[in-house]
């Protein structure tokens, strides 16, 4: 397959998502995402609600720690290039739909190397989500989490990546839709 030289060629016309959350991604052509992280903490009362009707409500998130959510990450990401002859690549599609990308989550399309991603999550939401129609009448909640030390993350590794350094030609296309 010969790609008349290219380096990199994204072409498409439609790319929906309607949801991206933490440490998520969309890579596209070549990419390299050497050291990501992500942390997150979360307490909330409530939490959260759409297209809602809520009437009586009580909510409490009393959540008495010690030590709260500690995060310890000790990554060594190291990223090799060695020689090597040419890739070519040539990648066809009609359409991307992503409804949601949740945590952690990707979608790649190309030469992708995400080597240190990783992500940590702690949540006490009391109420909780509730997404769509909603309706609620009399509501109580309650959430103590009486811990000493809360949720510890530890990340520990060691990445190596040895990559062969390459020229290439990469070309990403949309296929046209004859649908209408």
């Amino acid at each position: 397959m010969k790609l008349n030289h290219q380096k990199a060629c994204v072409v498409f016309n439609k790319l929906l998502v309607n949801n991206i959350e933490d440490s998520s991604g969309i890579f596209i052509g070549t990419n390299q995402a050497i050291g990501w992280s992500s942390y997150s903490k979360s307490n909330q009362g409530f939490g959260s609600l759409s297209g809602s009707t809520m009437t009586h409500a009580v909510s409490v998130v009393q959540d008495s720690d010690l030590i709260d959510a500690p995060f310890e990450d000790m990554r060594y990401i190291t990223l090799a290039e060695t020689g090597s002859s040419m890739q070519q690549s040539a990648i066809d599609f009609n359409a991307i739909h992503a409804n949601v990308l949740n945590n952690g989550s990707a979608m790649d399309l190309g030469d992708n190397k995400p080597l240190g991603w990783r992500t940590a999550r702690k949540v006490n939401y009391g109420f909780g989500k509730s997404l769509g129609r909603n309706q609620v009448k009399k509501v109580a909640s309650m959430v103590l989490d009486d811990d000493v030390i809360d949720a510890p993350f530890r990340n520990e590794g060691i990445i190596n990546e040895h990559v062969q350094h390459v020229e290439k030609n990469i070309r990403i296309t949309q296929k046209p839709n004859h649908n209408g």
